[in-house]
């Protein structure tokens, strides 16, 4: 779940400094009633958080054998398989459309144990040094076109990982005031340990956030 660690160190930075406004600048007077949040447990029972941790993780690796099918293609068949994802995208293969993906998938990992076994091979032939040839300047040739579609990548993953925080933030936040207008809290905040050296069970408040966001997946 290392991808929501924006969870604990946003909110835990907020949430601190709201407190701590709150405590210098409140009337002696007039105290301040405070909810605590075990942000590993909500990260842990967040069900629809969970949902889309486990989306972004597929389309993490859907993005990794898309590069690892690419590197020992030829061009023609790299346009191919482009056109034959599309397709399977849009969920529009025929049976001899789906097979031709699962073989064009295969042929670099075969391409590339050839290419291996060919280095480590000692006395070759003729014919075994012009295929290693080929190999390698194929290799060489699709590296920087995967270099630009890794960075293609790393800007959708970037996108998707900025809108799943954004809903989820803004989720876990309404959550937390309606929370606090429930039970007449004044700060809703992470029970951290470096920031909070005591508090009391009943303070928790995590349940009855998690009430309400597993209400409205």
């Amino acid at each position: 779940m290392c991808r929501w660690l924006w969870l604990t160190v946003a909110f835990g930075f907020l949430l601190a400094a709201t407190t701590w406004r709150a405590m210098t600048f409140a009337p002696a007077n007039q105290p301040v009633t405070i909810g605590l949040v075990d942000m590993d447990k909500l990260v842990t029972s967040y069900q629809a958080l969970k949902q889309d941790d486990e989306q972004y993780r597929q389309t993490i690796l859907k993005r990794q054998r898309m590069l690892e099918t690419r590197t020992l293609l030829e061009p023609k068949e790299w346009e191919e398989l482009d056109a034959l994802e599309r397709k399977e995208g849009e969920g529009k293969l025929t049976d001899t459309e789906r097979r031709r993906i699962e073989e064009l998938r295969k042929l670099s990992e075969q391409r590339l144990t050839e290419l291996q076994h060919l280095q480590l091979k000692a006395d070759k032939t003729e014919a075994e040094r012009k295929r290693l040839e080929y190999l390698l300047n194929l290799q060489s040739a699709n590296r920087e076109k995967l270099q630009r579609l890794m960075q293609q990548f790393e800007e959708e993953l970037a996108q998707l990982n900025e809108v799943l925080t954004k809903r989820h933030r803004d989720r876990i936040r309404e959550a937390a005031k309606q929370v606090a207008q429930q039970l007449d809290l004044k700060l809703v905040i992470v029970a951290d340990d470096d920031l909070v050296l005591y508090s009391e069970p009943a303070l928790d408040v995590t349940d009855k956030l998690l009430e309400i966001l597993n209400a409205n997946k």
